[in-house]
Formats: C-alpha cells, structure tokens, sequence
C-alpha cells in the first residue's frame, strides 16, 4: 500500500510540474489576489501561518509481538485501541508561484507540523490513562484556485495537495513507554479567504482537512504493535501572511 502512495505521489507531482512549467508565466497575468490594490506582475510568493488543529479520533489494532505474552498468536484484531486526540496547534509555510491555469492558480511547496496530545483511550473497551503527543511533519504540493470577490478586496481560493509525512508517537500508555515514528502519503483540501493589507502583503484565514496514510507504532521494548484501522484525518483553522515579489 505505502509503494503504491508513493508511486501515485510521484504521478501527481510530475503532472502538476508539467502543468505549471506551461502555464506560471505564460501571458500577462491578471491582478493577483495576495496583492489586489495594483495590478502589478507578481510572479511569487512566500507564506506562513499558525493555528489551531482538531486533532483526529484514532482506531487501531494491536498485538504483543513476545511470544511469553502471546503463545497462540492471537491477532491484532483481538485488542481495539482508541483515542480521541486532545486540540492541539499547527505551523508551516512555505513559497508558491501564481499560474493563469484555469483564469487564476497559484502552486505550492508547503512544509507544516501539527502537534496533538492524548490524556485518555479505550484499550479493549476498558479506559486507560495516558501521556503522549502525536507529532506529524508535512510536505505537500499544493495547487489553489482563486476567486476574486473584487479588483479591491478580499479574494478567496479553494484546492488541495499531496505529499509525505512523518507522525512520531511519543509518551506512555499505562506506564508502557512508546517512542516510535511512521510516514506515508497525505493529502489535504484547503480553503480560505485573502484580505489585502499593501500592495504586495494579504492576511488569510484558511481551512484544512488533512488526512494521513495508515500507520504503525511500537512500544519502546517492542513487544506491543498497533496498527490505525484506517486512514486518520483532522481539522485546522489557520491564520497568516503572504507576501508576493
């Protein structure tokens, strides 16, 4: 499964590449939305933000790899683990390059990190105390309409990305210590609003649902897997700025 995001990555990305080496600077580009005040040739950008995140609700499967505690080899089906993830915060940034594809695109190589931690879980259906953080590491290309709502004002934008991430597992699980990482495909939508501030500075507010390839996590001593049911996604609102050059 993971060869196959990745191939499915790299198919992805190739074609956006060629899309964009087509089409970032062919013409005279409209007037940008991260700069609406004058209809100035912008070419580029760099960005950053902050935020709050949801965090996402995790099922996993688990089963001791020790044969003294496993002698029949029971499944991992045999031991449900789950957790709600506590609200957490998120950071990133990264460049991007206005594009007329489509009337008005822009394209970006973003970087984020997102930290969330889990106070409590159901193990087997029993309640469990923990103290752990999952902490995940992005890089996505992303590619964004936007719709201007004025030659003056705001501007929106809508899209979505692709990339790879890496998720660290931190902390303990009823004393049972884990520090163990997973990476994987990841891909995300986004949404959001520019509001102008100068002519090459916009502030926005955006949307993102971010959604992350199945993992898998060890305890410390390795003698207890789980692996997610599936494919855990979360929520963000972000704030930030863009400057254009």
């Amino acid at each position: 499964m993971e060869k196959l995001n990745i191939r499915f990555l790299q198919v992805i990305v190739a074609a956006a590449t060629v899309a964009f080496a087509s089409t970032a600077f062919a013409g005279p580009y409209r007037m940008s939305s991260k700069a609406p005040v004058q209809p100035k040739q912008f070419k580029g950008y760099v960005f950053g933000y902050g935020g709050w995140d949801s965090g996402a609700d995790w099922d996993t499967n688990a089963s001791f790899e020790d044969p003294y505690f496993n002698p029949f080899g029971y499944g991992a089906e045999g031991f449900p683990i789950d957790w709600d993830m506590n609200n957490g915060w998120t950071a990133g940034g990264g460049v991007g390059a206005y594009s007329n594809l489509l009337g008005g695109s822009r394209f970006e190589i973003e970087g984020s990190y997102t930290s969330n931690e889990v106070g409590d879980l159901k193990y087997a259906f029993f309640d469990l105390p923990a103290d752990f953080e999952i902490k995940t590491a992005n890089v996505m290309f992303n590619m964004l309409k936007e719709v201007p709502f004025g030659k003056r004002g705001a501007a929106g934008y809508f899209g979505g990305g692709v990339g790879y991430h890496t998720t660290k597992m931190e902390g303990d699980i009823s004393h049972t210590l884990y520090s163990d990482s997973d990476s994987g495909f990841a891909w995300q939508l986004i949404a959001g609003v520019d509001i102008p501030v100068t002519e090459r500075l916009a502030l926005f507010m955006q949307y993102r649902y971010l959604v992350l390839s199945e993992m898998t996590f060890t305890t410390v001593h390795g003698d207890f897997t789980h692996i997610t049911d599936e494919d855990t996604s979360s929520h963000a609102v972000q704030v930030g700025l863009r400057v254009s050059f």
